[in-house]
Order: C-alpha cells, then sequence, then structure tokens
C-alpha cells in the first residue's frame, strides 16, 4: 500500500512538473498570434519590427542562457528551491508581462518570464530522474522533452484560444500572459507538499559546481550578436524619405553594428575557450567530438532557423493583409495546420526512423518543408493569405517528421552518464537557431525593404493640399505601395527560409548509424 502511494504521489509531481515545462514551452511561441495586437495596443510603429521583435528575442535569449545554468543550480540547491525558484520567475515574469504599457517594459518582463520558463526545463528533467528508476529514467526524461516540444509547438493555439476565449475583454492579449499566474501557482502548491522528502542538495555526491563564468560569456554573446544582426537592416542603404513615408525609423544601435557584432564574436570565442578548460561545463567538448553528434546539432540549428520564419512571418503576413479585427482570428485559423500536423508528425517521425533509418526520415521531412516554403511564397504572390494554408499545412508535417530523428540521433550518440545534457543540447541548438536566424532575418527584411522603398516617389504634401486630401493620398499610398513591397519582403523571407532547409539536409546525411549506411 505505501509503496502504490508512492508510485501514485510520484505520478502526481511528474504530471503537475510537465504541466509546468508545458507553459514555459508555450510562452516561446504564444506571442506569435497576439503580437499584432500588441502593436497595436502599445502604439508601436509598425514598420519597426527591428525593435518590437525584441519581445520574442528576450524570452529565447534569457530561456537558452537559463537551460544549462539553473540545470546546474538545481544540483547546488535542490531540485524543490530550484523548481519552485524557476516557476515563481515564470509567473513574476508572466504578470509583468500583463501588465506592460510600453515596449521597453515588455521586453525586459519577457526577459524574466523567459529565464523562468527555461530553468524549469533542465529542473523538471533532474527532479524526474531524481524520483524515477534507472529503468525509467529514459522514457521519463524523453516524456519531458516531448512535452517541451509540444508546448512551443501548440504555443500559437494556445495565445488564439484565449484570446477567444477573453475576447471581450480590454486588450484580450493580456490575458495570454495572466492566465499563468494562476495555473503556476497550483503547481507551486502542489510540488512544495508532495516533495518535501528530497534532499536539499546533490552537489556533494556529484561534484559539480555553477558555471557562472561561462553563462556569463554565452549570454554576453548572444545578447552583442543579435543587437548586431538585428540593427544591420540599415547597413548599407541610405535612409532614405521613401521608407520613412512607409513608417519607419532609424535604429539608434546602427551606428554601433561593427562594434556589437565584433563583441558578440569576443565573447563567443571566449566562452568555446572556457568550456574547454571548465569543470562543469555548460555543453561539454568532448561530445562534439562525435560525428553524428555535431551533425545533429547543426542539422537542429538549421532545423530552428527555419522553424522561425513561420512563427514570425504568418502573423506579419495576416497584420498586412487581413482587416484589423480579424488579426487574432485569422492567424489563429492558418496555424492550426501548422502545429497541429507537426505534433502529428513528430509521433510519425520516431516510428519512420525506426523503419526506414533517422537519415532518410528527417531528408523526407526536410523536402516537405522546402515544398511548403516555396508554396507559401507562390501564394503570396496575389497577397491571398488563406493560400498559404496548404502550404503550411506541408511545412508543418514537415517539421513533424524532423526533429524527433534528429534530436534522437544526438541523444544516442552520447554516454549514459551526458544523456540529459544531450538531450538539453539538442533543444538549446534549435533555439539559438530560432533566435539568430530571427534577428538575421529580421536585418534581412528591413534591409531589403528599404532598398526596395528608396526606389519609390515619396508623399509629400503639397502647399495648396487640406490634411484630409493628404491624409487620403497618404492611406493610398499605405493600401498601393507600402504593403506590397512589406508582402514581397515576407515572400523572399520564405524562400530563405527554404534555402535553410535545403542546407539542414547536409548535415542529416551524416546521421546514418553504420548499420543504416
Amino acid at each position: 500500500m505505501t509503496e502504490m502511494r508512492g508510485r501514485v504521489a510520484g505520478n502526481s509531481v511528474l504530471i503537475c512538473a510537465l504541466c509546468a515545462v508545458f507553459l514555459g514551452a508555450v510562452d516561446l511561441t504564444v506571442i506569435s498570434t497576439v503580437l499584432p495586437s500588441i502593436v497595436i495596443d502599445l502604439q508601436i510603429n509598425t514598420a519597426d519590427i527591428d525593435r518590437y521583435i525584441w519581445v520574442v528575442n528576450a524570452y529565447l535569449l534569457a530561456y537558452i542562457v537559463a537551460i544549462p545554468v539553473l540545470g546546474r543550480a538545481s544540483d547546488l540547491f535542490g531540485r524543490r528551491a530550484s523548481f519552485l525558484g524557476a516557476l515563481a520567475l515564470f509567473v513574476a515574469g508572466s504578470l509583468w508581462s500583463g501588465f506592460s504599457s510600453s515596449l521597453g517594459e515588455l521586453i525586459a518582463a519577457r526577459a524574466l518570464q523567459g529565464a523562468g520558463g527555461g530553468a524549469l526545463l533542465p529542473v523538471t528533467m533532474a527532479l524526474v530522474a531524481d524520483m524515477t528508476t534507472e529503468r525509467k529514467r529514459i522514457t521519463t526524461l524523453g516524456l519531458v522533452g516531448a512535452v517541451d516540444t509540444l508546448g512551443w509547438v501548440l504555443g500559437p493555439l494556445w495565445g488564439a484560444a484565449v484570446v477567444a476565449v477573453m475576447g471581450n475583454a480590454h486588450d484580450a492579449w493580456r490575458w495570454v500572459f495572466w492566465i499563468n499566474a494562476p495555473l503556476g501557482a497550483v503547481v507551486a502548491i502542489f510540488i512544495f507538499f508532495q516533495t518535501r522528502d528530497l534532499p536539499a542538495s546533490v552537489a556533494a555526491k556529484s561534484g559539480q559546481r555553477l558555471d557562472l563564468i561561462g553563462a556569463f560569456l554565452l549570454g554576453a554573446a548572444l545578447l552583442l550578436l543579435n543587437l548586431g544582426l538585428s540593427s544591420g537592416g540599415e547597413a548599407g542603404v541610405q535612409t532614405g524619405s521613401a521608407f520613412r513615408a512607409l513608417g519607419g525609423t532609424s535604429n539608434p544601435l546602427a551606428d554601433y553594428l561593427p562594434w556589437l557584432l565584433s563583441g558578440g564574436v569576443i565573447f563567443g570565442i571566449g566562452f568555446v575557450l572556457w568550456q574547454r578548460r571548465s569543470r562543469s561545463p555548460i555543453l561539454p567538448p568532448e561530445l562534439f567530438r562525435n560525428r553524428i553528434f555535431t551533425a545533429s546539432q547543426i542539422a537542429n540549428f538549421l532545423v530552428g532557423a527555419a522553424l522561425i520564419t513561420t512563427m514570425v512571418d504568418v502573423p506579419l503576413s495576416v497584420a498586412l493583409l487581413a482587416d484589423e479585427s480579424d488579426v487574432g482570428a485569422v492567424s489563429a485559423l492558418l496555424f492550426a495546420p501548422f502545429t497541429l500536423l507537426m505534433a502529428a508528425g513528430a509521433l510519425m517521425g520516431g516510428q519512420l526512423a525506426v523503419a526506414r533509418g533517422i537519415r532518410w526520415t528527417s531528408i523526407a521531412g526536410l523536402v516537405q518543408v522546402i515544398a511548403g516554403y516555396i508554396c507559401i511564397w507562390l501564394a503570396l504572390r496575389n497577397e491571398a493569405y488563406l493560400w498559404m494554408i496548404p502550404g503550411l499545412a506541408l511545412a508543418g508535417s514537415g517539421f513533424g517528421l524532423v526533429i524527433a530523428p534528429i534530436g534522437a540521433a544526438a541523444i544516442d550518440e552520447a554516454p549514459d552518464d551526458d544523456r540529459g545534457v544531450a538531450a538539453a543540447s539538442t533543444i538549446l541548438f534549435r533555439l539559438l537557431g530560432m533566435m539568430l536566424a530571427l534577428s538575421a532575418l529580421t536585418s534581412f527584411g528591413i534591409h531589403r525593404l528599404q532598398s526596395l522603398s528608396n526606389r519609390v516617389e515619396p508623399i509629400v504634401r503639397n502647399e495648396d493640399e487640406s490634411t484630409a486630401e493628404f491624409f487620403i493620398r497618404q492611406t493610398q499610398f499605405i493600401q498601393d505601395v507600402a504593403i506590397p513591397l512589406s508582402v514581397q519582403v515576407v515572400r523572399e523571407t520564405f524562400l530563405l527560409a527554404a534555402i535553410i532547409a535545403a542546407l539542414a539536409v547536409i548535415p542529416v546525411y551524416f546521421l546514418a548509424h553504420a548499420k543504416e549506411n
């Protein structure tokens, strides 16, 4: 009877911990369906995408740094305290995000939220590892990773559902963040009372230390690189009056581009060198001596880079082409086939990898992604955003097929003692690809839009023209010139994402085990 009670309690703790991981993962991508509403409600310049894209990037950056660092912290301070601390950060960031009244405030709140959300993943993995037998440990850790992936896959639909339920509320998007507070409180209370018997710390047995220097170097490198990449849209292009007529403003960091990128590279090199001498490295260098492990992480990076294009450009396309009142509903409609088929494809991908091999299953998924993005590129040719649905369905199922096999390839190649770190690295490299590509593709979009707009005669008020007449001409200019140019840039970004997916075929080709060759 006592054993049965312990098993029930353990399963309950696992379910609650998985719910917390799901919430943290959901908020990675939940922003994609509500970002257009946030831009409107906070009166942010819609053309300054290189500024407000940091609502996404701040969460990603904090999430990435928190995954390896706070996983180690749980060894020093105990699983229970670390889990509750991470959950408290996430809830505090969520409440702050919901109450934010400016772009800068929202970015800071999202960073706090991301630190908590990212910490929940490794701490939960360590927590369930402590509470399960060795025989069940790998399966349980796989479940945690699957829930994390499912969370960010379903994020856009989660956001759309919350906004739909709270549709009559003022600034309904705020409830996407506020709802995390009661859900997080329920999880915290349950974990607090059900995990009292866990040891306060396991650091003495493991001999591990918190790599604060590595965390600082990694965080600084990513911050400077992303600031440089996202502000590089004006490099080599003169921002003329036509671009200002489209609503664009100069990025205040544009003049510091060389310093930002140089600083990011220097800190990045410092991080690599430090990992080689650290006793408890964030990314163990010996894992990357394995050809298959390294190839899988490169593939993960490129898949993440291709994936983030959909998460950002779909709501951007809807904001450009749909009625303002329909933005949320249309975004949800477009994301539904993408996210649901990605989830279904992830389940199918594992089975196909066993039957057909990791290499060919992954290549089949990437081919679908490429074909899907080309379909979207063609659909937007006539600004027919609803015709994006077939392409999104194709790309979503392709991403689902490729994610599970390349993740499994990395974990299978790691020694037993490093499988937890290998699983975390798989998620880490996918997120790195998402974050750096988001900044780089945003910069490309701004640069391209400036180049195209500088060929257009700007709107200038005539001396004998009334304010009302000038406003009518400006509105017509936006409809006839600004929106078509913006859609053209979005189309080209999808084409670039297809090229990135095609490049991922190269490392995927090396994922075959000897028995598959």
